[in-house]
């Protein structure tokens, strides 16, 4: 493999109260970020909450990471709004988003996608994944394979394997929720082309009952939004 590259990569990570487990999962997924070996890393945390506790815990991990958390009082609930909020105050040249309660498997993760963007002609990467449901075992590997009907047929994954140059990034459309990742790899795919795939498994999503797709996901939200997408794009 190559010499690490040492452009500043922003972690971009969205987060809320998430029914009072929101802390422990952002704890987890900081403390992943800390054992990293790319040697170049600022994490942004945009927040939702009503409290203090998150920006509390940003503050403890602030001796060892470059870490800036901001609140964000607009568009609450919403997590497009809050995506885009963190990568408005990224300073990296790269955005990696990292969901608050999905975290890096081991201390290779940043480096490796990394690696698999700039040594492509491509502007974005998305990483392969596993999942885990006790935030220890780690169970079903995903691997992504991209597809041209991308905007309804996720081979993908969800937004936490994404890395993308941040000229580049697509903002997250407010009005959707389920559709929210996929379309925004369908506008990357219109505008800069198909994604690099990096191969290792550098990133763990979490299933829990808290999770957005298990609390504000049903029939009716998917059946709007498909509609809203043929609306969108004509077709």
């Amino acid at each position: 493999m190559s010499k690490p590259n040492r452009d500043l990569i922003s972690i971009c990570i969205p987060v809320y109260e998430m029914f009072e487990q929101g802390v422990d999962y952002l704890k987890h997924s900081l403390s992943t970020i800390v054992e990293q070996d790319y040697p170049n890393i600022q994490v942004v945390v945009s927040d939702h909450s009503l409290n203090n506790n998150i920006k509390d815990l940003c503050d403890k991990f602030a001796s060892t990471l470059d870490i800036k958390h901001v609140f964000n009082r607009n568009n609450v609930g919403s997590s497009s709004a809050n995506i885009n909020n963190a990568v408005h105050h990224a300073d990296g040249k790269i955005i990696k988003i990292l969901f608050q309660d999905d975290f890096l498997l081991h201390p290779k993760a940043i480096t490796l996608q990394v690696e698999s963007l700039i040594s492509s002609t491509r502007k974005w990467c998305i990483t392969a994944c596993a999942h885990t449901q006790d935030g220890t075992s780690i169970i079903d590997p995903y691997y992504p394979v991209f597809n041209t009907n991308i905007l309804f047929n996720n081979t993908l994954s969800s937004p936490s394997t994404l890395m993308v140059y941040k000229e580049n990034y697509q903002q997250a459309d407010l009005n959707l929720l389920w559709f929210m990742d996929t379309d925004c790899y369908y506008r990357l795919y219109l505008t800069t082309g198909e994604p690099a795939i990096c191969h290792y498994i550098t990133v763990v999503n979490r299933r829990h009952p808290n999770q957005i797709t298990n609390t504000l996901v049903d029939d009716e939200l998917v059946t709007f939004e498909r509609e809203y997408l043929k609306q969108k794009y004509n077709s």
